[in-house]
């Protein structure tokens, strides 16, 4: 009876064993990703998922994983010393300030934000403000041509360190510009959500030339009540964590919901990686039934600094998904007339540069994506037109997404290694710098698009293909320029 049982015991292991290995090789086929990728997501899975056999398992999946070609960023990246696309230390801004409140401390900017008027601006004296509250509330509304804002003169001489939900901003017309705002909390990451939450009635709110460090969704945004805070802009920051988010909770430096006419542009974003819960993070997303959002001209980098296996996406629309009754007016899409264009994506080895769930009627045109999986386009509500992009991986569409492609250049990854086939076609990519090798420039020319400012900042009205027209590009975008980077690695090749 004891032989039967355990003959029956082994059988039954080995069919759902093989049955495991049909159903995960089916899928690899089918998701066009390299092995070693594939084998790294797989292990992921099931260590989140089916950890009674994850040790069984993983030991071989991560001997797989390690066959994949080690591509990582080579510099030391120290936002107030960076000169590239987004916050820069070194712009000094030209506006003339009047009417303004000058504070020096926390209970200073506590009471301004009680006194505020339309038209004055709150300037923070030099130094260090740390917030002990959960929230700071504003009570007072800025109207279109008499905004409130708050300001420093200069990147770096202000460092306002936050818990909690941070600024709750559910006013219009406010702005923000050259702060440093810090998460402060060092042992419980899950306490340090949000720098903004602009919520509500907070429409037409702008953030220009800020650093955003440690926290998870940097910048929060949601309808409340039937308002929605519409018309935002994110405009030169830069967005990154010093480690990795230690929380399941969602990890996105730009959560947006339900807002609609969001542009997010000339941001950097880097290191959003999550240690913890599903182990999935974005760099931004706009979801939760909102329309006409626009990510632009911005540099995308999932590990830079940090390294880690966890997944990474670059920008989504959709992200990863909300209930359809917390969708803006029951639309069946996450989002509608999304425009993506002129990014470069790169270092999210472990999954797609760009994830389209839900999302009608969307641009992808003119963006680069280095070191990633692809183009995911997901679900029936997903409509999206590529045109002009240049990426290695591949572009699927998965549940019934649709997609239409003119005039891009895809460049398969090799199966058994996921090697970077743009290396070939680039000088030196895996550092930003994206300048045509020779023999590779006739690639450049395709089919005129409509007029638009590039990654480099030009206007363009001409034919080009990928993030920028000039073929010479634009090497302080990228920081190549600033003599003051710093190798991470010894052995890496500066070009």
């Amino acid at each position: 009876m004891v032989n039967m049982y355990l003959f029956s015991v082994g059988v039954i292991f080995h069919f759902i064993a093989l049955f495991m290995v049909v159903l995960g090789l089916k899928f690899f086929v089918s998701s066009e990703i390299p092995l070693p990728i594939f084998a790294e997501k797989t292990k992921q899975n099931i260590n989140n998922n089916y950890p009674s056999i994850a040790q069984f398992i993983s030991p071989t999946l991560s001997e797989i994983s390690s066959w994949q070609q080690n591509i990582e960023y080579g510099f030391k990246i120290d936002p107030l010393k960076w000169q590239g696309v987004g916050a820069n230390a070194t712009k000094i801004s030209s506006r003339l300030v009047q009417n303004k409140i000058s504070v020096s401390s926390v209970s200073q900017l506590i009471n301004a934000l009680k006194s505020v008027k339309p038209g004055q601006v709150i300037e923070l004296q030099p130094g260090i403000y740390e917030i002990k509250k959960y929230k700071v509330n504003i009570y007072e509304a800025g109207i279109p041509s008499f905004p409130i804002r708050i300001i420093a003169k200069k990147l770096g001489e202000v460092v306002i360190k936050l818990k909690g939900e941070g600024f709750v901003v559910d006013q219009p017309y406010w702005q923000f510009e050259n702060l440093y705002l810090i998460g402060n909390c060092h042992t419980n990451h899950s306490s340090c959500e949000h720098a903004f939450h602009v919520v509500g009635k907070g429409s037409n709110v702008v953030f220009k030339n800020n650093i955003f460090q440690d926290f998870n969704a940097a910048i929060k945004v949601n309808g409340l009540n039937g308002d929605y805070p519409d018309n935002g802009k994110v405009l030169g920051n830069t967005f990154y964590n010093t480690s990795a988010r230690e929380t399941a909770n969602p990890v996105t430096p730009i959560d947006l919901m339900h807002a609609n006419n969001w542009q997010v542009s000339s941001n950097f974003i880097f290191d959003f990686i999550k240690a913890g819960g599903n182990k999935v993070s974005y760099g931004a997303f706009f979801k939760g039934g909102s329309i006409n959002g626009e990510f632009s001209r911005n540099l995308v980098m999932c590990n830079a600094n940090l390294k880690s296996d966890s997944v990474a996406i670059g920008l989504s629309l959709g992200g990863g998904g909300s209930p359809d009754k917390w969708h803006r007016d029951n639309n069946a899409f996450e989002h509608a007339n999304g425009i993506i264009r002129n990014n470069i994506i790169m270092h999210c080895a472990n999954d797609v540069g760009i994830y389209i769930n839900k999302g009608k009627n969307t641009l992808i045109s003119h963006n680069i994506l280095y070191n990633t999986v692809g183009i995911d386009v997901r679900f029936k509500e997903s409509s999206v037109v590529f045109n002009q992009n240049i990426l290695s991986g591949r572009v699927l569409g998965r549940d019934n997404g649709e997609f239409y492609m003119t005039n891009n250049l895809v460049m398969s990854r090799t199966w058994l290694t996921a090697a970077e086939p743009l290396n070939e076609i680039f000088q030196a990519p895996t550092n930003g710098n994206f300048i045509w090798i020779d023999k590779f420039k006739e690639l450049i020319s395709y089919e005129s698009s409509n007029k638009h400012v590039d990654f480099c900042g030009y206007m363009v009205d001409a034919n080009y293909l990928g993030a920028f027209f000039d073929e010479k590009f634009c090497l302080d975008k990228v920081n190549l320029t600033n003599p003051n980077r710093q190798f991470k690695y010894s052995d890496v090749d500066e070009k």
